[in-house]
């Protein structure tokens, strides 16, 4: 199935004629009604899980951006038609009259897994679909004093949060719902005041799976958990109230747990119905600024205010004085002053503008030290990180800030096949340095160069440097840039070696007529397909999410597909929570992995068994005082460079703050880079990725490493 990204079809699960069998659905073209020239239609018949047809279920359209197109009900027989569809990519969804659950094409259970159908102009496609069978989850939700609660239910998957369902408690506290035979966790939002999962549990992650079996009941009774109060009062600093200021409590990590509230004309607040638990509690300060109790912007150090069953717990704050930080900027080689320019805080919740001369103000600003980022949109200068600026209560402070001369890179992208130029984006790869694929990377379409095709890559560091480059089209194949051509070997790819001031022009980049890779990703143990894999032939950047700006994501059913692939040989990484990343051949890094080799027009396969288990990474994030600091934790692969596992630092339910955790890393040499909140970042134990000091993972073993941040 497929999604765009960028104008990119970017391919989500593969749609194949064993698939569509195996769930006794089809997809087939109709030569009958023809409709007006540029839209199509869907058309076909709905049955439930007995075969029998479904009548007056609701059926609908869905673009890959999620907009709705067209909708219909089933007549008796079970048939629809969603007419007047503009040429494209469609999801149907489809829901029985009992309105229980929605499905997708073909009996996916999210919309992410759906099998895109591809509607021609002038083209009547036909879609059947099969209803999956169900079971049901009923029960009864009441207070502790035995009352029925008042709550909504939404029903999410175990494997994965995304919503499936949703019922209402009715007066007598009773629930019921049908759904797929599955595993489901459910959530109570309890009274529109907290969120509580099935099991007693206060989190998505804790919350106990229901199993559902088709044609069974399973029945679910809970008993509403104990609850609290926390409030207070807010003053300015000459102790005046602070009126109509919003506040909020938040159980770090605990999903649900963010609660808000304004100030009254006195400055009070009170929040009641809260769960039992460990608090911080914000203030919006000036520019939406957020101030901790007591007295803090850095989160990580927020202090923690207990609410115990019954209680009322109090949190006063006083709001902390505000000054002006002034920006000024100039060249850093002519000492010109440069106008126009962008800055903005590295704090939690930055602050800050661009320019319309030569000075910037930025104005109510909290006491305290802020580094800046400074910046200018002329393809010549790199952003600068300036200060600190230490702004005190009523005062300006300035900051003059040098902004040195990058290079550029200029690239022409044509096709091979005829010259004709052809749009795209291009990523770097900065040699010694870390490197994730950049979905946006530097684009024709908003960073173009002075001919159709072209791109200005920059303003860049000086270093030597590689280029990805990705047409976004699945006929023209994505390549590193080659001394000869296209590659699909980072080690063979042509190397530009950049100083400052330098604007260079690429050799031509000429596109080849594009292959396609898939295959399927199980589970090592079981044989199980592995969803929401995400599946790449350039390692991915750690922050991807697994998501929106994952290129190409497995389907429920396991399955993958990379179309737009040039005609080379290629890695393919495998990346997926819980579960250690892995490259095929099941190699551990890029450089061992087993190359899939790609022809024009042609599939190839890679599939890959993933494991779970490695080793795992842990520690304390701390400043040189030992005050907790926020931070991101990424562990790099020593010989490539590259990501093993999605970051750390998000601190891990009924932990301290300003811990990290990185589970699910193959067993191997690891280096270890940290980006805090306010933007600082760094190499542990050394000044960069060549002289960090490299770290062993090894299965089965815990790693702690404690982490200072300058």
């Amino acid at each position: 199935m497929r999604s765009n990204v960028l104008g990119r079809t970017v391919t989500f699960a593969a749609v194949t004629a064993t698939t569509l069998a195996a769930s006794a659905v089809a997809v087939t073209l109709a030569t009958t009604p023809a409709y007006a020239a540029g839209v199509g239609a869907i058309t076909g018949h709905l049955t439930d899980a007995s075969g029998n047809p479904a009548a007056n279920a609701y059926v609908w359209t869905q673009q890959p951006d999620m907009s709705a197109n067209a909708s219909a009900y089933t007549a008796a027989d079970g048939s629809y038609t969603l007419p007047n569809l503009p040429e494209g990519d469609y999801v149907v969804s489809f829901r029985a009259a009992s309105g229980s659950f929605v499905q997708w094409s073909h009996q996916k259970a999210t919309f992410m897994a759906a099998d895109r159908i591809a509607v021609g102009a002038g083209a009547t496609v036909v879609v059947d679909e099969q209803l999956l069978p169900t079971g049901t989850v009923q029960g009864r939700l009441l207070n502790r004093d035995g009352s029925p609660a008042q709550a909504s239910v939404t029903v999410y998957l175990a494997d994965i949060q995304s919503s499936v369902s949703y019922a209402t408690v009715q007066a007598d506290g009773t629930f019921s719902t049908e759904l797929p035979a599955g595993s489901y966790k459910l959530d109570f939002r309890v009274r529109n005041a907290f969120d509580q999962w099935s099991g007693g549990q206060q989190s998505y992650d804790t919350a106990t799976p229901i199993v559902v079996t088709a044609g069974q009941a399973v029945q679910v009774n809970e008993t509403v958990l104990p609850t609290g109060s926390l409030g207070g009062r807010l003053t300015n600093t000459d102790g005046s109230p602070a009126g109509n200021v919003q506040v909020t409590a938040n159980q770090p990590n605990v999903n649900g747990s963010w609660n808000s509230a304004y100030t009254d004309a006195d400055g009070r607040y009170q929040f009641n119905d809260l769960l039992l638990g460990n608090y911080e509690v914000a203030f919006a300060g000036p520019n939406w600024v957020h101030q901790f109790a007591h007295g803090k912007i850095d989160p990580a150090q927020a202090e923690r205010f207990a609410v115990t069953d019954g209680q009322l717990t109090t949190v006063d704050e006083v709001f902390l004085p505000t000054g002006t930080i002034r920006v000024i900027a100039h060249d850093a080689t002519t000492g010109a002053p440069l106008s126009d320019f962008c800055a903005y805080t590295r704090s939690a919740t930055t602050v800050g503008g661009c320019a319309t001369g030569t000075e910037l103000l930025i104005n109510d600003v909290f006491v305290g030290s802020y580094p800046l980022d400074v910046y200018i949109y002329d393809n010549l200068h790199l952003t600068a990180i300036a200060g600190p600026a230490v702004v005190t209560a009523g005062q300006t402070v300035t900051v003059d800030v040098a902004l040195r001369r990058g290079a550029t890179i200029t690239a022409t992208i044509t096709e091979r096949a005829g010259g004709a130029a052809a749009d795209g984006c291009v990523s770097v790869a900065r040699l010694n340095d870390s490197f994730g694929y950049n979905p946006y990377g530097f684009c024709s379409d908003w960073s173009p160069g002075p001919v159709p095709g072209s791109v200005v890559v920059g303003p860049l560091e000086p270093g030597t440097y590689q280029l990805f480059v990705d047409p976004r089209s699945d006929a023209l194949g994505m390549q590193w840039l080659g001394a000869a051509g296209g590659t699909g070997n980072r080690e063979a790819a042509l190397q530009f070696t950049l100083a400052a001031g330098d604007q260079v022009s690429a050799p031509k980049i000429r596109l080849d007529k594009a292959g396609t890779i898939q295959g399927k990703v199980t589970d090592a143990g079981t044989g199980a397909p592995l969803s929401y894999t995400c599946v790449w032939v350039a390692a991915l950047s750690p922050g991807f999410g697994g998501g929106g700006d994952c290129p190409a994501t497995a389907g429920t059913d396991g399955t993958y597909t990379i179309s737009g692939v040039g005609p080379y040989s290629w890695p393919v990484e495998f990346a997926r929570g819980n579960y250690q990343w892995r490259w095929s051949g099941n190699a551990i890094n890029r450089r061992t992995a087993t190359p899939v080799t790609v022809k024009v027009g042609k599939t190839a396969t890679a599939n890959i068994k993933l494991r779970t288990g490695g080793g795992t990474l842990k520690g304390i994030i701390r400043d040189a005082s030992g005050q907790p600091v926020s931070a991101s934790v990424v562990a790099y692969d020593v010989l490539s460079g590259e990501a093993v596992q999605f970051p750390g630092g998000i601190t891990p339910e009924g932990q301290p703050p300003a811990t990290y955790t990185i589970a699910n890393i193959a067993p191997q040499q690891v280096k270890i880079f940290y980006r805090t909140e306010d933007g600082r970042s760094g190499w542990v134990g050394g000044a960069d990725l060549a002289h960090a000091t490299a770290y062993d993972v090894r299965n089965n073993r815990t790693l702690t490493v404690n982490i200072v941040i300058p």
